[in-house]
């Protein structure tokens, strides 16, 4: 029977090494990547969360609209809102464009689901979608 030579035993011992190490960075790799895309569902979730405790708690989307109706700068408007069951309606009359521009600026910044928007030269009207 012959023998082994060494330098085979050291190649292939070199060889699995290096398959080994290869392949270990690959894994790490694929967790570093897994790990990333985890943080970015989590992140989403969280926004997500927020976002439907303020889009579907009724009493957070009155107290929001309520706040800018009666801010100063729209009290001497003519502003008209209508509850129901699964949505609000808001409509604001002003000969002043720019109470307009501000008034939506302000209602367009809010986190509010918005079912119609309807803007003319003297009114603004929206829908407010509440579950």
């Amino acid at each position: 029977m012959k023998r082994l030579n060494p330098i085979y035993i050291l190649a292939l011992i070199a060889t699995l090494l290096i398959i080994s190490f290869t392949s270990l960075s690959q894994k790490k790799d694929e967790y570093k990547s897994l790990n990333k895309n985890l943080n970015s569902l989590s992140i989403k979730a969280e926004s997500f969360n927020e976002y439907k405790s303020s889009w579907f708690n009724k009493r957070k989307v009155i107290k929001k609209l309520d706040s800018i109706v009666k801010s100063s700068s729209f009290r001497k408007e003519k502003i008209l809102r209508v509850e129901n069951k699964n949505i609000i309606r808001v409509k604001i009359q002003s000969e002043n464009p720019r109470v307009l521009n501000k008034f939506l600026n302000r209602v367009l910044n809010e986190k509010f689901i918005f079912k119609k928007l309807d803007i003319q030269k003297d009114s603004i009207s929206f829908e407010i979608g509440v579950k």
